[in-house]
């Protein structure tokens, strides 16, 4: 039986070539999708699972009330950490405290070579279980000591043991290496961390760090075996915390690593999801492009029964039943899916380098695991069993006799059922072409967001060293009378990273005890012309006002939340100093461009600057200019790895996860409604070639080729018309729900909707237009003389 099943299939293939290979095709384009979704979500769920404590380990959050509105960091003091430690070690293991990863040169003998890492404080190593090479990973405690990633001790010493071995850090720090621990995947939070140092080294640079609770600048963790102590342990650590920082409310979450990668967004201080919205999403997709797929499979089975009535007569005289014809149907259908599975493998293939290019990350179908011939087994049965179901139930329902006589046309219901699936496959697609259009329009409103200063030709320069620092004027001169730059500034963070907020800030009208939260930059005379600064009002410091020393420029964000609406209606006072307000700058984009601005203060010498920003001239030869810039540097300074960002690339990249979204809808949206169009083009055929004698007479009896073209292409028109209206609405609230994520946000007008809508049908009628045009120009002659 099976054998006969099988012919009937190649000889219906034969038969009908265009509606068969259609029919494969757009289920292996559903496939592609589905498949490539699948990959990307599965790489989602997989992120930092690579953790032993993974179901254990929490991140210890802060919620504070900032201008009337809840605010939700991942930055803690260390004061909070040492509390937790002394206080709540019976309830919390393996607490630690690690700042934020800051790049540093290595020297050993001859090599030279950039790491990123970071200090740490307590069990950091241990709580994450870092998996030991060589030596002792354990996090280091005593001073000068290290411990470093497997890559970056083969890239200083090759294959040799690295074991107390010494190395220059930055140029003058000598650190023995105790240690070194397995690279940790690139699905890790810690993925590239090259080294962790002593926090007593940390706090020997800056003595007054740990006394601080206002001095938000670091990451705490914490193991917690048991979550029901949850609830009682953030109620404990909030009233202690409200003590000590009574200006902004605070409130601690300890937040599960099993949602730090999926569940990473809050708003007014509660968790609002984050990139498994994406997830969702695109599940979403998968699901309705697998559904487009399997409608046209339907209609275009069902349009066949036409000319498969007579085989079908043929099959029940002979004592078929209808039991074994269902079987045969359904064979045919699981076939026809077997075939697209197999069809969409090189197409995923052909797609997956450019895609793996885009979303920064590599995905791989897994030939290698059993799971996934498994699931394609039972995917390729259910899909066939479910897309051929319909059809085989009424195709398998005709009567033999009537089915001879060429009478298994079915009737009105048939007819309904087939329109109502073709709505619902323009619904899909519109809805697609709305979402994708608003994701694009989103991306695009934020990267036109004003950043408040130029990034062009702007240059951050990521090594430095306490010598380079101590001759910088001299080094900036010599860099200045080479022409190779326009201008040069240091600073305590770079202008497009705000690397430091810090609490103790009061004005009139805010005396709190430990005052307000605002984000510190420390800067020079040079740094306003340097980033090309927009004052809205006053001016820049300035070396010929001694009284600049006490002063401070605040961004717009900065003077609202103080009320300062003239420069001299408030000081500005922190840690006992009054500061007069000099000016208000235009903010700047220091955080993520999708977030709110943190109101920041800059001052002329509150904090070291150590960063240094560099401003090219606009006509240079950037390759060459930036290796003359090296020499110099390396001369200053010969055991430094010189290295640097531009700032445009680097406020590009905070668009990568959105960049990837376009591409990704975009891809999936032009596979829906190619097939759509497909699907809809392959009924249109077989529907127009049923019609062909009803043209012939029509235009014998005087109907012109537009009158027909109309008669044939107005039903598409209104099943379109149809499908806009439902998915219009379906889309706006999926979108506008979407967009209540972001503080900066595009509003969803009318004409996004006037756009798609005219687009698709567009669409509808170029697949339309060449069957209905090739039967209304064709010689009624050709189509009657067989009647």
């Amino acid at each position: 039986m099976i054998k006969l099943f099988f012919k009937t299939f190649l000889r219906n293939i034969k038969r009908n070539p265009l509606s068969g290979i259609i029919n494969i095709i757009g289920l292996a384009l559903g496939f592609t999708v589905v498949i490539i979704s699948s990959l990307w979500i599965m790489k989602q769920f997989s992120v930092d699972k690579n953790f032993k404590n993974y179901d254990n380990i929490y991140q210890v959050m802060i919620t504070g009330t900032f201008n009337g509105e809840k605010s939700t960091d991942r930055s803690t003091p260390i004061p909070l950490a040492k509390l937790l430690q002394s206080d709540f070690k019976n309830e919390m293991q393996h607490i630690t405290l690690v700042s934020k990863r800051e790049n540093a040169n290595f020297k050993s003998g001859e090599k030279r070579i950039t790491g990123t890492g970071l200090y740490a404080m307590g069990a950091f190593s241990e709580l994450f279980t870092f998996e030991s090479i060589k030596g002792d990973v354990s996090t280091p405690a005593l001073p000068s000591k290290m411990i470093i990633s497997e890559s970056l001790a083969r890239r200083l010493f090759g294959d040799v043991d690295v074991i107390s071995k010494v190395v220059a850090l930055n140029g003058k720090e000598q650190y023995q290496i105790t240690g070194v621990y397995a690279d940790l995947p690139e699905n890790s939070t810690f993925h590239q961390l090259d080294y962790i140092l002593p926090f007593c080294d940390y706090l020997k640079q800056n003595p007054d760090a740990d006394q601080s609770w206002g001095n938000c600048f670091f990451h705490t963790y914490a193991s917690i075996q048991n979550p029901l102590s949850l609830p009682s342990l953030e109620r404990t650590t909030t009233t202690i915390l409200k003590s000590k920082l009574t200006d902004i409310d605070p409130e601690v979450l300890l937040h599960p690593m099993t949602k730090w990668y999926l569940y990473d967004d809050f708003k007014n201080g509660k968790n609002i999801g984050g990139q498994i919205q994406y997830v969702w999403m695109f599940a979403l997709v998968s699901a309705l492009i697998i559904l487009l797929a399997c409608i046209n499979f339907i209609n275009l089975s069902t349009a066949r029964s036409i000319k498969r009535g007579k085989e079908i007569g043929i099959l029940k005289s002979i004592g078929v039943n209808r039991r074994q014809l269902i079987q045969g149907f359904l064979f045919e259908s699981i076939l026809s899916v077997f075939l697209a599975f197999i069809l969409s493998l090189p197409l995923i293939l052909l797609l997956l380098p450019w895609i793996n290019g885009f979303i920064g990350t590599e995905l791989r179908i897994p030939f290698h695991s059993i799971f996934f011939y498994l699931i394609a087994f039972l995917s390729i049965v259910l899909l066939g069993l479910s897309s051929g179901l319909y059809p085989s139930l009424f195709l398998s329902s005709f009567n033999p006799i009537l089915a001879l006589k060429g009478k298994s046309i079915q009737g009105n219901s048939k007819f309904k059922a087939r329109k109502i699936m073709v709505v619902i496959q323009f619904a899909i697609s519109i809805f697609m072409m709305i979402a994708t259009y608003l994701v694009i329009t989103q991306l695009n409103y934020v990267k036109d967001r004003p950043i408040g200063y130029s990034n062009k030709n702007l240059v951050n320069v990521t090594s430095s060293s306490g010598e380079i620092i101590k001759k910088f004027d001299v080094l900036k001169k010599e860099l200045f009378d080479k022409g190779l730059i326009q201008n040069a500034t240091l600073s305590s963070s770079f202008v497009n990273n705000l690397a430091l907020t810090g609490g103790g800030f009061t004005w009139q009208g805010n005396d709190a005890k430990e005052g307000s939260i605002m984000g510190i930059y420390t800067i020079d005379e040079n740094f306003a012309p340097t980033v090309q600064w927009k004052f809205m009002k006053g001016r820049n410091f300035s070396k010929d006002f001694k009284t600049d020393s006490i002063a401070v420029i605040l961004n717009e964000a900065g003077a609202k939340y103080m009320g300062v609406s003239d420069l001299n209606s408030k000081q500005l006072s922190f840690r006992g100093v009054k500061y007069r307000i000099l000016a208000i700058i235009q903010n700047t984009m220091s955080e993520s461009p999708f977030e709110s601005i943190t109101p920041t203060a800059y001052f002329l010498n509150l904090l070291p600057k150590s960063k240094i920003t560099i401003r090219l001239k606009d006509d240079t030869e950037v390759n060459t200019t930036m290796k003359a810039i090296a020499m110099h540097f390396t001369k200053t300074d010969p055991d430094i790895t010189f290295s640097y960002t531009f700032t445009d690339q680097d406020y590009g990249k905070q668009f990568k996860q959105m960049e990837m979204i376009r591409s990704l809808t975009s891809l999936f949206t032009g596979l829906a409604i190619l097939i759509s169009c497909l699907g809809l083009y392959a009924l249109v055929s077989f529907l127009t070639e049923q019609r062909e004698k009803e043209i012939g007479i029509r235009k014998v009896l005087g109907a012109s080729e537009l009158g027909l073209w109309k008669l044939l292409s107005t039903e598409y028109i209104w099943l379109t018309f149809i499908g806009f209206m439902i998915a219009t609405p379906l889309a706006y609230l999926f979108m506008e729900k979407w967009l209540e994520n972001y503080v900066y946000r595009i509003t969803i007008s009318w004409s996004i909707f006037a756009v798609t809508g005219g687009l698709a049908l567009f669409i509808t009628l170029i697949t339309v237009s060449y069957q209905a045009i090739k039967v209304a120009l064709s010689n009624p002659i050709d189509t009657l003389r067989n009647e």
